[in-house]
């Protein structure tokens, strides 16, 4: 709450001037916020939240210190590092459960494949398992997050209108149309100039530089299979294994180092488009690092598949591509940053002794709980998922790759969250966010990729009549990739995405809410009711007068009984 409040402390017109004064080089525009700019002059280093140390070490013992196949403590890292951070954990576990299924369809493929008894029917079947895994699993995540989301209070997100803009958001002091609140208002054209003159065309820049790349790494291959060719027969069995994965694992390194590059400038990017929100803010920067990772993790494997059609190349290229992934993401990710925190560490040792040395000379009440403090800043988590179904077909054994991956990812992610990175301020949260739209979107192209890959295979072919023509080949791929979406479309609508108990629930606090303001509204109308009674005067009664006496003008109530009667008879 206190880093939230600081964040809203906005440059006002009375007050530019001042801040000049103070400070030679400190501007601002009105309705700047104030500790944002403050933090880029360098005048306040870092604002982070600190780690309770007893409440760690009890999370940790709750989390890390367990078997790799427990369950873990989410509503235990809800509460201490917020909802965003427990929804990334809570999708890891569900993912790497999910994966047992086709981790153990993998394996029976493998073994069939490794036999020679591969035929054209075991493939689709496991392309179509597939398939129908991915549509379960999405529907699955949403009920389960939508079950998570409701326990934590997160489920019914507010009116945009209504939230605050970010602290980084720039523009002119105005009001909220909703709330009459003043915050910056920025024109929407500028944004949009901006997004279709600067940042598509950057975006753009950097694909074609990546497909560049890969049309030179698919040359220098061509040339590098065709020299293996010629010394296959003096080559050893090590020696044809360089020949054939290192080509792939240094391109697979150049993806890696073009990820970071590409990364940092959908962050540029997206800080200069300038939204309001923190939610439309990270849509648009999630979005650009999709399609970023996207075309750079599976540009080459569309390009082998579908250009080249060379299925076995495929499969080295696959596999070569997911293990160095999975071995390449965990030295920056774990190692390096543990090395560092470990350095640091140390330095702060040896400026506490320092300290203890010259302590008449020098006293910080802060530093001894600082020194322990991790300070490494965190990143947005990025979910995992892609190179198991896009391709099975290929290389079925992926699945049990990445089981094993997120096994290790999510007691590493835990301990890298808990150990090195700085604890990161709770964000309200009721999903992933755009990765799940994206999730869904790759599941759709897993079903066209490996019903493509199989229409592409000899064996396919050859199963067909000679007498058919590639354009028949092509609209028997199209009808049956058609129905196979349609299919995937009626599974996913039949399934509810909120569970019938949660929406009861919702309906029964929205019956209650209704109950409760029909009831104070009943009772402000009682009361008021009461009121004008009471101020209303009554004939032949005056409370202030003596007993036996009334106002003038008025007469007893027993007169004015009398008088009714009288009239009455008359």
């Amino acid at each position: 709450m206190v880093h939230y409040e600081i964040n809203e402390v906005r440059a006002k017109p009375e007050e530019i001037d001042l801040f000049f004064r103070i400070q030679d080089n400190l501007r601002f525009s009105v309705g700047q916020s104030v500790f944002t700019e403050i933090q880029k002059k360098e005048l306040i280093n870092k604002v982070y939240s600190l780690h309770n140390k007893e409440e760690l070490k009890h999370l940790q013992k709750e989390w890390l210190r367990t078997s790799l196949l427990t369950t873990q403590p989410l509503d235990s890292i809800r509460r201490y590092f917020g909802e965003h951070i427990a929804i990334y954990f809570a999708f890891l576990e569900f993912y790497t459960e999910m994966l047992v299924p086709a981790t153990l369809l993998a394996i029976i493929m493998f073994f069939v494949s490794f036999f020679s008894l591969e035929s054209l029917q075991g493939i689709g079947a496991f392309a179509a398992f597939n398939m129908l895994w991915a549509t379960f699993f999405f529907v699955r995540w949403k009920r389960y997050c939508a079950t998570l989301a409701y326990r934590w209070g997160t489920l019914l997100k507010p009116n945009e209108q209504l939230e605050l803009p970010r602290p980084q958001f720039r523009g002119k002091m105005g009001k909220n149309p909703v709330t009459g609140f003043p915050e910056p208002v920025y024109s929407e054209r500028k944004r949009n100039l901006w997004i279709t003159f600067v940042s598509y065309p950057s975006v753009a820049l950097c694909l074609l530089t990546s497909a560049y790349v890969l049309n030179k790494f698919m040359t220098e291959r061509n040339k590098i299979n065709n020299t293996a060719e010629q010394v296959a027969v003096q080559a050893s069995g090590f020696s044809s294994f360089l020949w054939v994965y290192i080509p792939s694992v240094l391109y697979t390194v150049w993806t890696k180092c073009f990820s970071l590059i590409s990364g940092r400038t959908a962050v540029w990017l997206t800080d200069r488009e300038n939204h309001r929100l923190q939610s439309h803010y990270e849509f648009h920067l999630i979005w650009k690092l999709l399609l970023f990772n996207f075309v750079n993790s599976f540009s080459s494997l569309f390009y082998i598949a579908f250009w080249v059609q060379d299925l076995v190349l495929l499969r080295t290229h696959l596999a070569a591509q997911l293990i160095t992934n999975q071995m390449t993401d965990q030295i920056p990710e774990i190692i390096l940053p543990w090395i560092k925190v470990r350095l640091d560490q140390w330095i702060f040792k040896q400026q506490a002794k320092t300290l203890e040395a010259h302590a008449d000379e020098y006293d910080d009440p802060n530093f001894m709980v600082l020194k322990e403090q991790a300070t490494i800043e965190g990143q947005l988590p990025e979910y995992p998922f892609g190179h198991c179904f896009l391709f099975s077909s290929a290389f079925p054994v992926a699945p049990l790759f990445a089981l094993l991956n997120n096994l290790i990812e999510i007691r590493g992610d835990g301990f890298k969250v808990s150990n090195v990175i700085r604890r990161p301020f709770a964000q309200p949260a009721n999903g992933i966010g755009p990765w799940q739209v994206a999730f869904e979107l790759m599941g759709f192209v897993a079903v066209v990729t490996n019903l493509a890959l199989i229409f592409v295979s000899p064996e396919t072919k050859n199963s067909f009549p000679a007498t058919w023509t590639n354009g028949q080949l092509i609209l028997a791929f199209v009808v049956l990739e058609h129905i196979l979406v349609i299919a995937k479309l009626s599974l996913s609508s039949v399934v509810s995405y909120i569970p019938q108990n949660i929406a009861t629930e919702i309906a029964r606090n929205e019956h209650e809410m209704k109950l409760a303001v029909r009831e104070e509204r009943a009772r402000e109308s009682r009361k008021e009711i009461e009121q004008r009674k009471m101020s209303r005067p009554v004939s032949g009664w005056n409370p202030k007068a003596p007993q036996g006496q009334t106002r003038p003008g008025t007469m007893p109530l027993e007169n004015a009984a009398q008088r009714k009667r009288d009239t009455a008879k008359g």
